[in-house]
């Protein structure tokens, strides 16, 4: 017997990963790490992650469909031992975005020679280890989710055999 709930995977069927994609971008990004010119910077901490995430199926193929914001706090120490941090703004990561089109606003608190310098780090040596982190994002997305959304062909089954009619 066929599967009757969606045969042959023709049909759209949708499911929300704004919850795991939160946690995802969590666990790949903060506590990414680098230095440059003895400036120590790292993410510290998600502060948003919003918008919508799905995985979805439709004529048998499986796809993504996301668009999110993200924020992200940073904090750095400063060649001369100056704490400094600061706030890393991703307005727009989606699927139809090329990697080196993100656009990332870096802002310092308290801003001063040194500090920009420091923040100047997170722009040319943070910014694409983050970009690296989400290039994986969609084939991550489908290889953890796309087995909710599609029926595996061994499982979708056979129609079965049409009957004869018999008249009356």
């Amino acid at each position: 017997m066929s599967n009757w709930k969606n045969v042959n995977n023709w049909h759209w069927v949708n499911k929300n990963c704004l919850p795991w994609a939160q946690a995802y971008f969590t666990d790949k990004v903060v506590g990414l790490e680098t230095e440059k010119n003895g400036h120590k910077v790292k993410v510290s901490k998600m502060d948003e992650c919003s918008g919508d995430v799905e995985v979805c199926q439709r004529k048998g193929k499986i796809i993504t469909i996301y668009d999110v914001v993200l924020k992200y706090s940073w904090e750095g120490v400063a060649a001369d031992g100056t704490e400094v941090s600061g706030t890393i703004e991703i307005p727009e990561v989606d699927q139809d975005t090329e990697l080196d089109e993100y656009v990332f606003t870096v802002s310092v608190k308290e801003e001063d020679t040194l500090k920009r310098n420091v923040r100047d780090v997170v722009k040319a040596q943070l910014t694409p280890l983050m970009r690296k982190q989400f290039s994986m994002f969609s084939k991550d997305l489908i290889q953890h989710h796309g087995s909710d959304v599609y029926i595996e062909v061994d499982k979708l089954g056979t129609a079965a055999p049409l009957r004869q009619a018999t008249p009356l």
